[in-house]
């Protein structure tokens, strides 16, 4: 199940800053100056975000880090922007926190991949060239 993206929203090419100053309410990443929808997570992917996250946690914590979740806005690229499940950021990435968009590459990103045949190649491929690139 896809979550909603506004039609007006969905059909109009933006900006990353445009993207960034979207209400919470609207969902999606920006791939190629258009919005995209995101997939809704299942049990499962919450429970696996979950866990890493709080093993994520603890590690960053002894080391003055922090792992942020999926509605934190990491810029990709110029006209790209993805929504990690994960981020950690270690002591120093960020020179300050950011309002709506992050533009520093995160220490580490993590997507837990969907088993769903139509999502394989945007987890595993697109999201994966997109944050080596950032």
């Amino acid at each position: 199940m896809r979550r909603g993206v506004a039609t007006s929203e969905r059909s109009k090419t933006m900006t990353l800053e445009e993207w960034a100053a979207l209400d919470e309410d609207v969902e999606g990443e920006l791939v190629d100056g258009m919005l995209e929808e995101e997939e809704m997570p299942t049990f499962l992917h919450e429970l696996v975000v979950m866990w890493l996250a709080a093993a994520l946690r603890s590690w960053a914590r002894r080391r003055r880090g922090f792992v942020v979740g999926s509605k934190a806005k990491l810029a990709v690229g110029p006209r790209r922007g993805r929504k990690p499940d994960l981020s950690l950021f270690l002591p120093g990435a960020l020179p300050a926190l950011p309002d709506a968009l992050i533009r520093v590459s995160p220490h580490l990103v993590a997507e837990v991949a969907s088993p769903r045949p139509r999502d394989v190649h945007r987890d595993r491929v697109d999201k994966l060239r997109d944050y080596a690139r950032a």
